[in-house]
């Protein structure tokens, strides 16, 4: 859930989001058969697509397929988004590499801006509900490997709508594209898997990447974020609890760290060419990789 705070600031609770995007090993399926306040113009598909890219572009992950078929068979359960209740898809097939997401909208009162998290399942017969990836479930989770989930975005709520997130610009409001961004590392898993939770102790997170990058465990907010004013390289990490209204966060290596130390395979960030040329022998120092669990 995420909830708003008056004038400047809102609380991120545990939720979900994805985006579909085309270059990179996951595609993410948007659904909005569950949008009947018709909350999802073309422009906000657009902002939502571009925080999903944002995320996949650094994950090289192959999840397996989910196929249901004669006595194997998979059914998928999440929050509908637009409120009404819990929703059941019996026998659904999900594609390798693929997640879906059901995406809505809905009123929520109060001051929550919106909430989401990964689908549930029931299976049946051979189903690889942790779809080639390690352990992701119970105590000894170490990976994580969604079908997908569902995510459902206030109505009422005074967004701020870029149409160009490339770029920022002064701005009012609650950064809608900001909130994807922090609703997408929750699907991924971040305070929502049991691989995260596998790594808490003493009111800290200690993932190695993670306390690699912050030189230390990074004290959390109620479990499921990092604690208000988290900061790495200048810049105030994604994935912590709150936000200034009027203001962009992006996801920082300490984000990206999270989801390496949940399971995913995250790629180095890029080199700039005369970088390079100049600083080869540093290579190994930019970035980071972890090898999945197996």
């Amino acid at each position: 859930m995420i909830q708003k705070l008056p004038i400047t600031q809102f609380i991120f609770g545990a939720t979900l989001l994805c985006s579909a995007q085309a270059a990179t090993a996951l595609t993410i399926n948007f659904d909005y058969s569950y949008d009947n306040s018709n909350f999802f113009t073309a422009e906000r598909i657009t902002i939502l697509q571009a925080a999903g890219n944002q995320i996949t572009s650094r994950i090289n992950d192959n999840l397996t397929a989910i196929n249901s078929s004669g006595s194997n068979q998979f059914d998928a359960i999440f929050a509908t988004p637009d409120g009404s209740g819990q929703t059941t898809l019996n026998g659904t097939s999900i594609g390798a590499d693929t997640l879906t997401i059901y995406v809505g909208a809905q009123t929520f009162g109060g001051s929550t801006l919106a909430q989401a998290g990964p689908g549930g399942f029931a299976s049946s017969g051979f189903i690889d509900v942790n779809r080639g990836q390690g352990t992701t479930f119970g105590p000894d989770a170490n990976d994580f490997g969604p079908w997908g989930g569902s995510m459902s975005f206030d109505t009422d709520t005074n967004w701020y709508f870029d149409n160009d997130t490339s770029t920022t610009e002064a701005f009012s409001g609650n950064d809608f594209y900001s909130v994807a961004l922090h609703e997408l590392g929750h699907v991924f898993g971040i305070g929502t898997s049991d691989s995260w939770n596998n790594q808490i102790a003493s009111g800290a997170f200690t993932g190695a990447d993670s306390s690699a990058l912050f030189a230390s465990n990074v004290a959390l907010n109620n479990g499921s974020h990092w604690a208000d004013g988290t900061i790495y390289n200048g810049q105030e990490a994604a994935m912590t609890a709150s936000i200034r209204t009027g203001t962009r966060k992006e996801f920082t290596e300490l984000d990206f760290a999270a989801l390496s130390d949940i399971g995913w395979e995250i790629t180095p960030v890029p080199v700039p060419p005369a970088l390079f040329l100049f600083a080869s022998g540093l290579l190994g120092l930019i970035g980071f990789s972890r090898k999945k669990h197996k």
